[in-house]
């Protein structure tokens, strides 16, 4: 608590809490798992197997979408992503209730207890599929190659 409030006074746009607001209130919750990096290295040696332990998980940034957003959905995990008009994230291409869950300050307790109070509901794996296919298909590094070897053909 001190920390926080310290970073809000001496550091007001560069805090955790201004970048990753929703993310730390998410992580508030008591159902909320948050064991990310002991040190440089994730407790089972990298993101995608310290991910695969998790049947769903939480990509979410105030201003922007980060790497974490993929890596998530491509990982296989239902993704309750922050999608709102501030971070700009719709142009990723997911779509809510398809290809990931979209949260907002506004709504994230209540599409998390819709997922835990019917966790066994297929739906959530279908949306993880599909999520990971999307991923996969659109935005993966081959992809984004073949997509900047367009536009320098373009260029050229």
């Amino acid at each position: 608590m001190k920390s926080r409030l310290a970073n809000r006074i001496l550091n007001p746009k560069r805090s955790g809490w201004y970048f990753y607001k929703l993310r730390t209130m998410c992580n508030q919750l008591p159902y909320v798992d948050h064991s990310g990096m002991i040190g440089k290295k994730y407790i089972k040696d990298n993101f995608a197997s310290h991910l695969s332990q998790y049947r769903a998980a939480i990509a979410a940034t105030t201003f922007y979408p980060t790497i974490k957003y993929w890596e998530t959905s491509a990982s296989g995990c239902l993704t309750f992503m922050e999608i709102t008009e501030l971070n700009n994230g719709k142009y990723l291409g997911y779509e809510d209730q398809k290809t990931a869950i979209f949260i907002n300050e506004k709504n994230y307790e209540k599409k998390f207890e819709e997922f835990l109070n019917d966790s066994n509901n297929p739906k959530w794996e279908k949306i993880a599929a599909n999520g990971k296919k999307f991923t996969m298909e659109k935005l993966s590094n081959d992809r984004a190659v073949e997509s900047l070897v367009e536009i320098m053909k373009n260029l050229i």
